[in-house]
Formats: C-alpha cells, structure tokens, sequence
C-alpha cells in the first residue's frame, strides 16, 4: 500500500460549512459605524472635546470621555460611520497631532446610540 503526503490528504478533505444562513455583506456605506479610541495626554476634557467636535463634528456621532487625572491623559471613543473613518482620522490628526490611535471596533447591528 503507498503512503500519501498527509498535507496532501488533508487539502483533499472538504472543509465544513457553518450550519448558519450566510450573513449579508456590508460595504463601507451603508451606515455601518466603528468606534476609534483615542488617548491624549491631557486632562483638559473641555477643550478635547470642543476641539474634536471643531474637527469632525459632523461626522461623529458620539464621543465618551474617561479622564486619568493621575497621569493627565484622557482616552476619547469616538463613533463615526465606516466610510467616514479615513476623513475623521485626518481630521483628529490635524487636530490634535499629539492624539494616539489604538483599537479601532466596528460596531454590530445591535449596538446602540447613547
């Protein structure tokens, strides 16, 4: 009897299928939102937040503020629709130069406005 590759047996087995229905797709816009963290190194919440909202206040729908007043640094989670993410991230940049972008989360249908 000859002996086959297992990598080769393996590619040959037909993978399985989720039992799911198949999800739509979404493109980028179709009112599809993300949320984009941004932390400052600043407790100056006030003007923060009068300056992101100079800079993309129409594209933003919400801004949630934590402050660590023990390090002076304040995080931002701001919301914005998935096609608008490239001109609010050139917005915040111009904005607010010193701002650090982490997580970046696109937002389920579930997700609520606060």
């Amino acid at each position: 009897m000859r002996q086959t590759s297992l990598a080769i047996a393996f590619a040959s087995v037909p993978r399985r299928r989720p039992a799911t229905a198949p999800r739509a797709t979404r493109t980028e816009g179709d009112g599809q939102r993300i949320r984009i963290r941004l932390a400052v190194a600043s407790a100056q919440v006030f003007a923060l937040r009068q300056t992101l909202h100079r800079a993309i206040g129409e594209l933003a729908r919400v801004y949630v503020v934590e402050v660590d007043h023990r390090h002076e640094e304040t995080t931002l989670h701001v919301e914005v629709e998935r096609g608008g993410r490239d001109a609010a991230m050139h917005a915040i940049m111009a904005a607010l130069p010193a701002a650090e972008f982490g997580v970046t989360t696109l937002l389920g249908s579930d997700h609520a406005a606060h």
